[in-house]
């Protein structure tokens, strides 16, 4: 298990490297942008959500290599129980930057809407196709279906249930995923999760870069603070 974790780490720090170099590219299109401008403030967000889940196996790796952490942390446990734990934690940490990632996405796109077009659409099916036919970004049409069945579903516990109460077939870079209405989504392993992940950022570059919004100088973020640590005494 130390190898894989170990393997995640290598990458969710390789997806932090793009994501620094994607918003040095949109600082350097915008001339004068504000460290607190949404189209720099998403970066932000989206590495954060990456450090804490890299925090997370940090940990779990450590918990597997040293004995004082199994000790003083779980103390009592079987080996086979011990290895359940850590798993579970991973599982939950998964769960979690996707559903993150979702959510500071959604926000992101929402204030672009609120700022260029109008105030947006309830549905985030709806939101996101008014942003990709709005910005001419139709390259993203097969992503954001996949993206938005798999976030519904999350949402609902990995259970599929669309308002029509259909089942759905979509492609996605290559391949096929059923999604039964009722049922729970099997095929959300490791590498369609940093699939998601990756082809979000690029998303959010593209949104970022598009030409209707580089023309703008400022966009709020309303949701941004600046983070004043606690002073030592």
């Amino acid at each position: 298990m130390s190898k894989e974790i170990i393997a995640l780490i290598k990458e969710l720090e390789s997806i932090q490297e793009r994501l620094n170099l994607n918003c040095e590219l949109v600082r350097s299109k915008i001339e004068g942008i504000q460290p607190f401008d949404r189209r720099i403030t998403i970066y932000t967000q989206l590495f954060g959500i990456l450090d804490r889940a890299k925090m997370g196996l940090e940990f779990s790796y450590c918990s597997l290599d040293s004995k004082e952490i199994k000790t003083l942390m779980f103390a009592g446990l079987t080996n086979d129980e011990f290895l359940q734990r850590i798993n579970a934690f991973i599982h939950f940490m998964a769960i979690e930057m996707n559903q993150s990632y979702f959510s500071i996405i959604e926000a992101f796109l929402r204030q672009i809407h609120r700022s260029i077009i109008t105030d947006p659409p309830e549905s985030f099916w709806k939101l996101t196709r008014s942003i990709s036919v709005t910005l001419e970004l139709p390259q993203w049409s097969q992503f954001l279906n996949f993206y938005r069945l798999v976030r519904n579903t999350l949402h609902n516990n990995g259970l599929f249930f669309p308002n029509d109460k259909k089942d759905a077939e979509v492609s996605y870079r290559g391949k096929t995923f059923s999604f039964i209405y009722g049922k729970k989504i099997q095929f959300l392993n490791a590498d369609l999760r940093l699939a998601l992940v990756n082809d979000g950022n690029s998303f959010v570059y593209d949104v970022c870069t598009s030409q209707k919004v580089v023309e703008y100088t400022v966009i709020p973020d309303p949701s941004h603070f600046d983070y004043t640590p606690v002073p030592e005494n």
